[in-house]
């Protein structure tokens, strides 16, 4: 391991299985898929943080699985359709729908699409910033009853992708869940920032994590927006490399320092987040062993790998009001991998099932050109 202080022990030489790969499936399904609903019109992620404000991003956010915390900055998009087809009900009411509809998934059908389509790996979320729990977790949300599903969708899952021979990483939001808090963020400093930084939440994430890699292996731990200030991160990536030893993590495990959260602090890190913003997201980080950025391919350092994520339209979780002008057509993901793969870049592309756990036609058809591609051309897609 190069640099003894660093726990991340693959950051210059990641496992073959991960240098061979070009793409993964990327999987956002939760109860905002019941609503599924974003503002169509805006522009994607990448384009709001290059010319936009971080107001303009939190109000009129794209993507559909951040449905929770639009709804509560008033007069947004989500707010205003939340308000006329749903009146004062609150989030958590989707939750229990879901919990219904998602015993419909068939995860051998999605695994035989996923692998028709040609990725190496799959990265499934189980649990995003709405705090709801996508298995039948051991440790429950103490704020919220009942807050996961009563089954195994992520083990079996798991085992049907890794039987048709792909790997197979977990998604789970660290930093963030909105069930420990309970204003909506609306500027960089909420972000970062406003977490619930509670001994009680830092060992229900940690007991999260410990979970996560017992029951499933993981492949890939793929952290999202930081991690809480908790002392134990390194014991926890020293304890993954142990059961996982070619298991990689991505780059999302900043942990933000508490002289920070006062409002001289606040004010400093809003001040910066708008050069952040410009400069397309990226920051330096302590945590990784590849980097990870958001619909750009965008990349200027080809010395470190790294991992481009993005949906099929503007939205990671399923949004039916998406415009068709915005689905990704298959040649632009060809372009795509072929453009980054040499920079020591893959793509993560994402799908998002309706509330059945079905994925939408336009997102099938992706897949299935794609199959049509690779069966054209009898290669992997960066040969």
């Amino acid at each position: 391991m190069k640099g003894k202080n660093i726990p991340n022990i693959h950051r210059h030489n990641p496992p073959e299985w991960f240098k061979k790969s070009d793409f993964g499936i990327f999987i956002h399904w939760g109860p905002y898929s019941v609503p599924a609903f974003a503002p169509a019109e805006t522009e994607d992620f990448a384009a709001i943080l290059r010319t936009k404000s971080p107001g303009y991003l939190f109000a009129n956010q794209p993507y559909a699985e951040w449905y929770k915390n639009s709804m509560m900055i008033k007069n947004s998009p989500v707010y205003k359709f939340h308000k006329n087809h749903y009146g004062d009900m609150p989030y958590e009411e989707f939750a229990k729908t879901f919990k219904r509809t998602a015993k419909n998934v068939d995860v051998e059908e999605l695994a035989l699409l996923f692998r028709s389509a040609g990725p190496k790996y799959v990265v499934v979320v189980t649990k995003h910033h709405d705090g709801f729990v996508m298995y039948n977790t051991r440790h429950k949300n103490p704020r919220v009853g009942g807050y996961n599903l009563d089954f195994d969708f992520v083990g079996d899952l798991a085992r049907a992708c890794r039987a048709r021979g792909m790997r197979f990483g977990v998604y789970y939001s660290s930093l963030l869940d909105w069930t420990f808090t309970d204003k909506p963020i609306t500027k960089v400093s909420e972000l970062f920032l406003c977490n619930n930084n509670s001994r009680e939440y830092m060992d229900y994430c940690r007991n999260h994590w410990l979970e996560l890699i017992e029951r499933y292996k993981p492949d890939i731990l793929w952290s999202d927006i930081g991690y809480p200030a908790d002392s134990r991160l390194e014991d926890l990536f020293r304890y993954y490399y142990e059961q996982v030893p070619e298991g990689v993590v991505n780059d999302r495990w900043t942990q933000f320092p508490n002289w920070l959260r006062n409002s001289l602090g606040r004010k400093l890190l809003d001040m910066l987040a708008a050069k952040w913003m410009k400069a397309g997201g990226d920051y330096d980080v302590k945590y990784y062993d590849y980097r990870t950025i958001e619909y750009t391919s965008e990349w200027k350092r080809n010395d470190i790998w790294f991992e481009m994520c993005r949906g099929m339209d503007k939205s990671f979780g399923y949004n039916k009001y998406s415009n068709p002008k915005d689905f990704i057509t298959v040649e632009e993901v060809i372009k795509t991998i072929d453009e980054i793969y040499p920079k020591k870049g893959r793509l993560l592309l994402n799908v998002g099932p309706d509330e059945n756990g079905t994925i939408p036609e336009y997102q099938r058809k992706l897949l299935t050109d794609l199959q049509n591609y690779k069966n054209m051309n009898k290669c992997s897609y960066n040969n």
